[in-house]
């Protein structure tokens, strides 16, 4: 029988489907979850208190010879990170070389030509660190920025973007305002301090997502 999920902090339709061994889109595409779909854009941006449809697993049958050893995999896993180091005015940064600890797995490698380090984590990881050789450490979290339409969301993609220091709480503030501010005089957008469409769509288009 379908059950319903209601969306807490760093959920997503991924990680709430992997948990109950069903695909993404399984999930998402359900059509019990047309409402949702239609409220939020992009499945990995859950807000606190979304109802999530999540229906039951279909069994699956392949005949196999019983005398042999079989592998079978799980399509749709890891899920893909991605990060871009830049500089000043936007400018990559390659060819710095990496370590992404996940729990008690590690990844190495450099970002590419254009500054992008991609990886891949399985849909349950929440958190994680990135290490750069110069020194640098970023700690991430998996899953927890918000739609961009909600103060939340403001809050995380600036956070994201080096503007905004503060709680994601969802509260408007003195320093959520000024960093909104600052990002409008980088942007060359009106300077009110709000949070309004023009700034919205522009940080959304920033951040890339």
């Amino acid at each position: 029988m379908a059950k319903k999920h209601t969306a807490t902090g760093g959920d997503s339709v991924e990680s709430v489907a992997y948990a109950n061994g069903l695909f993404w889109e399984t999930v998402w595409n359900d059509p019990a979850n047309e409402p949702l779909r239609q409220l939020r854009a992009d499945p990995n941006m859950l807000e606190e208190g979304d109802l999530l449809t999540v229906p039951d697993l279909r069994i699956k049958e392949v005949s196999k010879p019983i005398d042999q050893r079989h592998r079978f995999s799980r399509k749709g896993v890891p899920s893909k990170i991605e990060v871009r180091l830049t500089i000043y005015d936007d400018e990559p940064r390659p060819g710095v070389p990496y370590t992404v600890t996940m729990g008690k797995r590690k990844l190495s490698g450099s970002s590419d030509r254009d500054g992008w380090i991609r990886f891949g984590v399985m849909p349950d990881i929440k958190r994680g660190t990135l290490q750069l050789a110069t020194g640098e450490t970023y700690e991430f979290e998996v899953g927890t920025v918000r739609p961009p339409a909600i103060l939340k969301g403001v809050q995380g993609r600036l956070r994201n973007l080096a503007y905004f220091f503060g709680a994601i709480d969802g509260e408007m503030s003195e320093d959520l305002a000024e960093a909104i501010e600052r990002y409008q005089r980088d942007r060359k957008l009106p300077v009110t301090g709000k949070a309004d469409d023009a700034t919205v769509s522009a940080i959304e288009e920033e951040h890339g997502s």
